[in-house]
This record gives structure tokens, C-alpha cells and sequence, in this order.
């Protein structure tokens, strides 16, 4: 994301807390990021078409690399 709208995403502390739930989790930080970013994308949209085929291709991704 080149400028964060997640304000979790924008400073470090937040970054850190997520990339420490991520490893708990087994979930890479770039991959949640990910995912968020998928999601950003569609705020706003009246329909968010597409959205939950693009989880879908991202957590099966995850999965494939499990």
C-alpha cells in the first residue's frame, strides 16, 4: 500500500502489533496486508464485486503454501 488508509498499517507500534498477531496466527504480515488492501479497494462501492473471489484466490494461496 503506498499510502495506508489502515491506520494500523500507517505507524510502526500498529505494524508491530499486527505482524506479532500475524506470526501467532501462521499468517504472513504481506499476506494480511494483502487482504486488507483487497478490501480498502472496495470501500465505497455500492456492489463489492469481485471481493470475495479475491479472498478466495488469496487464502487458497495461503493454504497451496502451507
Amino acid at each position: 500500500m503506498p499510502r495506508n488508509v489502515v491506520v494500523l498499517l500507517d505507524n510502526a507500534d500498529g505494524r508491530a502489533m499486527i505482524k506479532d498477531a500475524c506470526k501467532a496466527n501462521g499468517l504472513l504480515f504481506s499476506e494480511f496486508v494483502e487482504l486488507v488492501q483487497e478490501e480498502v479497494e472496495q470501500t465505497g462501492k455500492q456492489r463489492r464485486a469481485g471481493l470475495w473471489d479475491s479472498f478466495d484466490d488469496i487464502l487458497d494461496r495461503i493454504q497451496v503454501d502451507e
